[in-house]
């Protein structure tokens, strides 16, 4: 589809030189590319920059901040510097606040007490977290129910989540 989008501008001049109009150039592109072809509009804004003695059929250069991010790059950045602030990362790369956000997402960071952390915890980390809670639990400790001392927090997994109590 992407390889016909570039076809389109040169088929539409050969119709404009033919002395077909707008409408019956859409006609003959949709029988032969049917939801593929382009728009009626288009074709007529094509026609009106060929009536225009504007015959380059290439796309006009576009201006406004680069679409393309390399996740390399960003990756290397909060590798780099832990402590950057988005807006930071937004000025370094020269893109949009909203793409920082996304990709860093994608790259498996989000932004916690101002550092760049991993997204998800890792299996290891996870095991580490409930091995430590039960240990506490299980800690005898004068004068509270179940061993658990008052205001602490009890962990456990209930099918593959951790669920997190508190005690008083």
């Amino acid at each position: 589809m992407e390889n016909q989008k570039q076809h389109f501008p040169h088929i539409l001049f050969y119709y404009f030189r033919k002395g077909k109009n707008a409408v019956q150039a859409h006609k003959k592109l949709s029988d032969v590319y049917g939801e593929d072809a382009l728009k009626l509009r288009q074709c007529q804004n094509s026609f009106t920059k060929f009536r225009s003695r504007d015959f380059n059929v290439k796309d006009a250069p576009r201006s406004g901040r680069p679409i393309e991010i390399h996740d390399d790059k960003m990756k290397a950045l909060i590798d780099s510097n832990r402590r950057l602030t988005t807006r930071e990362i937004t000025e370094n790369l020269n893109i949009s606040k909203s793409s920082v956000e996304n990709h860093s997402k994608r790259l498996g960071y989000i932004s916690k007490l101002d550092i760049w952390v991993p997204h998800e915890l890792k299996e290891i980390h996870l095991t580490k977290r409930i091995d430590i809670c039960d240990s506490l639990s299980k800690r005898p400790v004068r004068g509270t129910a179940r061993g658990i001392p008052e205001g602490h927090v009890l962990a456990r997994m209930r099918s593959g989540r951790l669920s997190v109590q508190f005690a008083w």
